[in-house]
């Protein structure tokens, strides 16, 4: 009863969403080992694959090679397809918080210190550079099942499937129809690689079934011990 009167509460802030829910423990628990895998890791590299809908259109998908430090030290340079030779580093307190950017072709010259979360730096994308990284989509992807299981709404269900051409499984989150404006999407799809325990992929579904975002990591090198230099712009073979 108290469990009733609860998630009935959470859904009187929610008007119009109706209480219907079927989660996996097994999900539940991946999720769990998931978010432990991730704390034994300070660092990796991999080849980033990204493609989101930016103003209702799905941009063309990118590859990127990817370093990643914690707390939060990026490094990305954009591989052959769109945006190559485009650069982008960015370390929390450093640089005022700015990233340091270039572009591609011939503004590769032109390096600039841009907000984050500003218009230029924003610009054809659906996320800003801080919420890259897969402890971020791990913060993302259990916030919602969060705030699905304190209602008592939607679905968690997991299988067994393939990423990258490694064994995985496949964990998907579905909100309840009626869920707009409550939760963030209606269906998420998140590959775990077995081996690592850790996410990899994410594919991101709106309420009309359109491919939101992707954003997979491919290739993932855990571990691999990146020094503080290859987050400073004077790094060896960086062009800022």
């Amino acid at each position: 009863m108290r469990a009733l009167l609860a998630a009935s509460a959470v859904l009187a802030l929610w008007p119009g969403v109706s209480p219907c829910a079927s989660f996996d423990k097994d999900a539940i628990r991946e999720l769990d080992r998931m978010r432990e895998a991730y704390a034994r890791v300070t660092d990796y590299t991999a080849n980033f694959q990204k493609q989101e809908r930016v103003d209702g259109k799905l941009l063309p998908a990118e590859s990127i090679e990817l370093k990643f430090k914690k707390p939060f030290k990026i490094y990305m340079k954009w591989l052959p397809g769109p945006g190559e030779g485009r650069e982008l580093l960015y370390a929390t307190g450093t640089n005022g918080n700015r990233l340091v950017a270039h572009g591609g072709g011939f503004t590769r010259s032109i390096v600039m210190n841009l907000d984050p979360d500003g218009k230029v730096a924003m610009r054809g994308n659906r996320h800003p550079v801080t919420d890259v990284g897969i402890g971020r989509m791990l913060d993302i992807v259990t916030g919602e099942v969060g705030k699905a299981r304190k209602a008592g709404v939607g679905t968690i269900t997991v299988m067994d499937s393939t990423v990258f051409g490694r064994p995985a499984r496949l964990i998907v989150v579905e909100a309840p129809a009626d869920g707009k404006g409550v939760f963030y999407a209606r269906r998420s799809e998140i590959w775990q690689d077995q081996a690592l325990r850790l996410p990899v992929k994410i594919m991101v579904y709106g309420w009309s079934g359109e491919l939101l975002e992707s954003y997979g990591y491919k290739d993932l090198k855990v571990n691999p011990g990146l020094s503080d230099r290859e987050f400073e712009r004077g790094y060896d073979g960086y062009r800022f």
